[in-house]
């Protein structure tokens, strides 16, 4: 895989350009050398976990790439077990009322789904990416009702996040497969929106009996205990608002 840190130094370049901040505008804010900053773009100088909190928050990150960021730097440290999936995991799933899954991230692969997942999102089984799903099945469009951005967010994420967590190949792979999709294009080379509530991203998808609208809010939990695994249990539940 690709060192971590050229992930996290061509994100923090990327972002300042595309805020039009030179490096002394955003060492100001920052609290970070010119010279300090320029290093870190161009990965000669692994950023501290407090540089790399200063400079997130001076570039206003999102917070879903922040957190990214912040876990890829210290990755290193901590030893995961493979993206088994243990039937104990699988009764887990089981047991939310929600839809859930496992999914294995930034290439949004699904491990494992319980009843409710695979009711309101048709085809989107274990074994198939959510990134592919949402680009080349037709049923897509029709369980997310704001398909456009749900799928805008994804493409992004694991444009930003593939490099140092997924292996050079499994992104190739991904890219070749998804660009059949007359919308990739577009959706690769922008940054979407990334608004959303306090209680995280929140989803529009389609009841399948009804064909009403149904707002749901995404949780993405990783296990950092003891077994660290490299999937995430993602959970859709109803939302507060």
């Amino acid at each position: 895989m690709q060192d971590p840190n050229v992930s996290i130094s061509r994100y923090l370049r990327e972002r300042r350009e595309s805020s039009g901040l030179t490096r002394a505008a955003l060492g100001e804010r920052a609290g970070i050398s010119p010279a300090l900053i320029q290093k870190i773009e161009q990965g000669t100088r692994t950023p501290t976990l407090e540089a790399l909190t200063a400079l997130t928050a001076a570039l206003d990150v999102p917070e879903i790439f922040r957190d990214h960021l912040i876990s890829l730097s210290v990755a290193h440290r901590y030893d995961s077990t493979p993206s088994m999936v243990r039937p104990a995991d699988q009764v887990l799933i089981d047991a939310i009322t929600h839809p859930a899954s496992l999914q294995l991230h930034p290439v949004f692969e699904v491990l494992a789904t319980n009843a409710a997942w695979r009711l309101l999102f048709p085809g989107l089984e274990a074994g198939v990416s959510m990134l592919e799903w949402m680009l080349l099945d037709p049923r897509a469009k029709t369980a997310l009702v704001d398909w456009e951005q749900q799928v805008h967010l994804c493409v992004y994420s694991f444009r930003v996040m593939g490099p140092g967590l997924a292996t050079q190949a499994q992104i190739a792979e991904i890219v070749e497969t998804c660009s059949r999709a007359p919308e990739w294009s577009k959706l690769w080379t922008t940054e979407p929106s990334l608004t959303h509530g306090p209680d995280g991203p929140v989803v529009h998808l389609r009841d399948p009996g009804t064909g009403a609208t149904i707002p749901m809010t995404v949780h993405s939990l990783g296990a950092s205990l003891v077994p660290r695994r490299d999937w995430s249990l993602v959970v859709y539940s109803p939302t507060t608002q």
